[in-house]
């Protein structure tokens, strides 16, 4: 437990939820059957940890974190973020044992030893951000800092990130280097707050020499983003080298800090972009090296696969290997254009211009694939097919025409923008671990025509 005693925390929270249930934000039957029944578990540097009884309650909770936060935060007379858990969560990681051996495991060197600027092939689209990334191996901290590389997913911010790695391991070994994902970032803050070692994780983040942080439009939570500022000054005051990714422009961060923004705007900003053909052709050129005597494959395969693919890196290497997959299974004389053709041939029925892509086109996919109407998903039903089909299609909206929080929430029934980020957020979790809802987005997305 923290400085405040269970009588502080018990009166803290009283107030907090007087306040929430007249601000008129919560319907009387929402408050009582949702918000009344929490518990302020305990308050540790700026965070707060609130139990709930029930999943349902966790996510209505969730999704009002800002209101929340806010509530608190003027109760307590200074700026909080809060976490909540279930009751049944919380009694599985209090063994503060499990706890820190979890944030061991984030701490580990997760550096991919394939991923070497040897490896990585330069190109129109991408020569700025390899440049940057080179620059920070040899001048660390000192002219671009922060370094930060953003472009759509799959175009190769990461490899960057594990190549600058790699080379420091490599030529400055004494150096220290942390890559983190932004979002085990959070997971790790949340698991140090509970445990008691919040200071302790902030002093072996501060000792790094090079902090390179994935995919930071993910770094939504208040709270970690109050103590990744306090970092990222300290860091920089240091003159250790920070390199963060990004799919969007800084400028364009929802939902982060406009004093994080400012700060990331302050270094270089770079992006990689689609590579043309040519370097869509070097790539998969690349990917066959060492493998020609046991893959015969016609120059005219790859100029195909080149042109088709070239939008994402990630997807023309998963269309290489999935061609040799099916020639080992057809077993062709070799792999020639027809048989390319063959395997990549397109349904002419569901093929159309991303550029025709909108919102009601998505609505409708989702809504024909669920049986749902359009009334239905806008409306405020919680029913699960009716909640599950929503996030889907307010997910697709995000990810494929990159609209805002705001652009979204008002197109599904006037909802507030965080909670579209946070629906948004939890369809990224949910499509990493549950096989069934990542079929179910790839079959809406093939109908759309855009996978």
């Amino acid at each position: 437990m923290s400085e405040f005693i269970r009588k502080q925390l018990d009166d803290i929270w009283q107030k907090t939820l007087a306040l929430l249930e007249t601000s008129g934000h919560f319907d009387a039957a929402v408050y009582n059957l949702w918000i009344k029944d929490s518990q302020l578990y305990d308050i540790d540097e700026d965070f707060a940890t609130i139990l709930v009884p029930y999943k349902v309650n966790k996510q209505i909770m969730t999704e009002q974190l800002d209101v929340i936060q806010n509530t608190l935060s003027g109760v307590l007379e200074y700026k909080i973020g809060c976490q909540i858990f279930l009751k049944e969560e919380m009694d599985r990681i209090s063994n503060s044992s499990v706890a820190k051996a979890r944030n061991e495991l984030i701490f580990e060197d997760k550096i991919k030893r394939d991923y070497t600027f040897d490896s990585f092939v330069i190109g129109k689209n991408n020569r700025e951000a390899q440049a940057a990334a080179l620059s920070c191996c040899y001048y660390p901290g000192k002219y671009n800092n922060p370094v930060f590389i953003y472009g759509n997913s799959g175009l190769g911010k990461t490899h960057l990130l594990h190549a600058i790695g790699n080379y420091v391991r490599e030529n400055k070994p004494d150096a220290k280097i942390l890559y983190i994902y932004s979002e085990d970032f959070v997971t790790l803050l949340i698991e140090s707050m509970k445990n008691k070692t919040v200071e302790e994780v902030k002093d072996r983040i501060a000792e790094v020499d090079y902090l390179l942080i994935d995919d930071i439009q993910r770094l939504t939570q208040s709270a970690s983003q109050e103590v990744f500022f306090n970092l990222y000054n300290k860091l920089i005051s240091k003159h250790k080298q920070i390199v963060i990714t990004s799919d969007i422009h800084p400028n364009d961060l929802k939902g982060i800090e406009n004093r994080l923004i400012s700060r990331f705007s302050s270094g270089l900003s770079v992006a990689v972009g689609a590579p043309e053909f040519e370097t869509a052709k070097a790539i998969l050129s690349k990917k066959l090296e060492g493998r020609e005597d046991e893959i015969m494959i016609d120059d005219e395969v790859l100029d195909f696969l080149a042109m088709k693919f070239s939008s994402d890196v990630r997807k023309l290497e998963g269309t290489l290997n999935e061609l040799f997959f099916k020639a080992i299974l057809y077993n062709p004389k070799r792999i020639d254009l027809a048989f390319a053709q063959e395997i990549f041939k397109e349904d002419p029925i569901i093929q159309r211009e991303r550029s025709e892509l909108n919102v009601k086109q998505i609505k409708k996919c989702v809504c024909d694939y669920y049986g749902l109407t359009k009334h239905q998903i806008e409306s405020k039903s919680r029913t699960k097919n009716i909640a599950t089909a929503r996030h889907i299609a307010m997910y697709l909206c995000r990810k494929h025409l990159d609209l805002p929080y705001v652009k979204i929430g008002l197109e599904f029934g006037g909802r507030d923008h965080s909670t579209v980020m946070s629906g948004y957020e939890k369809m990224v979790k949910l499509l990493k671990d549950n096989e069934i809802m990542r079929q179910a987005v790839i079959q809406i997305e093939h109908k759309l025509g855009i996978i």
